[in-house]
């Protein structure tokens, strides 16, 4: 992949686009391409009604520009996810610019429609939760202490089961907040770990991951099946795809896989049994790919395929924030409840003894 002649990462400082502006800018680029406007002219006008918050960003664009860059250049300097930079470079190379933008499009605003969906959903719980530990703090060092007192001037036996819950409301702030420090802590020790991992292992290791695996998979599989649906499409054959993976430098998963298949095919292995080996895609994925090289028709299959995993990414993630509200909302219930028999158990034993 040709180099940009700027050092990208020196502008990761700079916020370029939000995920809204992103999905907006590759509607209207589709729409100029489509009006006969060139790509140096598309991205001018676009940047004039579309804000960039970096006047640096802005200046860089219109300079790659002039020295001719591409599309996927562009793209990739405004930071948008790897998987549209390297859809739209495939694109270009076979001059499939205004239907593959479309393509990423789409699966732009799934993705934003599925963030949107968490947010929503985990806001609110989120927020209560908060304003619960607030009020849980102010309770541990007010009212609860005070109660305390009372009941043990007024000689009141406390049980076993107020005991645990007395101790799990005292307690609960500073055990949610060590869980969030080791949590955090866990992810930066893995993050850094995981980095020093070659491609290989970094692939068994998220596969070890219940529900990360799986959407890892789907990814990946919507990935391999969308760009290789425009490859086929084009004529492109397997050795071909090989070389043109490993001359690319943006994307170190499609040097591995070019790897795999060019060890694989030397081996005498078709696609479908070269997919199955590496075990990053779903199984689907591999039956499509042999009944589309039986009947001669896999670029047609494997688009409509990609499709159908979009659907699937976005039908997993609602499953998936369906479930994390009622979990939130049920951790909740049980503090709340927990607090008002911490409060109230003991109230009632005093009524008793006053009786």
């Amino acid at each position: 992949m040709k180099k940009p002649w700027i050092d990208i990462f020196n502008l990761s400082r700079f916020q370029k686009l939000n995920d809204k502006e992103q999905i907006e800018l590759i509607h209207r680029l589709y729409d100029l391409l489509n009006y006969g406007f060139t790509l140096s002219e598309s991205f001018e006008f676009l940047i004039k009604h579309i804000k960039i918050k970096s006047t640096l960003v802005s200046q860089t664009i219109l300079s790659e520009l002039r020295n001719g860059a591409h599309c996927y250049q562009i793209l990739k300097i405004l930071k948008y996810p790897n998987t549209v930079v390297m859809l739209i470079y495939f694109a270009e190379m076979f001059s499939d610019l205004s239907e593959s933008l479309m393509y990423a499009q789409d699966y732009l605003a799934r993705n934003y429609k599925a963030k949107q969906s968490l947010i929503k959903t985990v806001q609110y719980p989120v927020v209560l939760m908060a304003v619960f530990i607030t009020m849980l703090v102010i309770l541990n060092h007010t009212i609860i202490p005070e109660f305390h007192d009372l009941y043990e001037s007024m000689d009141v036996q406390i049980s076993t089961v107020q005991l645990y819950l007395t101790q799990i409301i005292i307690n609960l702030p500073s055990i949610i907040c060590y869980f969030i420090f080791m949590i955090l802590l866990i992810i930066v020790i893995v993050k850094i770990l995981y980095r020093k991992l070659p491609i290989k292992y970094k692939h068994q290791f998220v596969l070890t991951i219940p529900i990360l695996s799986k959407i890892f998979k789907l990814y990946k599989t919507y990935r391999i099946a969308s760009e290789f649906s425009l490859f086929y499409k084009n004529g492109i054959n397997l050795q071909k795809i090989v070389d043109i993976y490993t001359h690319q430098s943006d994307d170190v998963f499609l040097k591995y896989l070019a790897n795999e298949i060019k060890i694989g095919t030397q081996k005498g292995y078709n696609l479908s049994e070269i997919l199955t080996r590496v075990s990053c895609f779903e199984k689907e994925l591999i039956s499509f790919i042999k009944e589309g090289e039986k009947k001669g028709r896999l670029d047609i299959e494997l688009k409509l395929y990609s499709e159908m995993i979009l659907s699937k990414i976005e039908k997993y993630l609602q499953f998936l924030i369906k479930f994390i509200q009622p979990c939130i909302f049920t951790l909740l219930a049980f503090f709340i409840v927990s607090l008002y028999l911490v409060i109230m158990l003991p109230m009632f034993d005093l009524m008793q003894t006053i009786k």
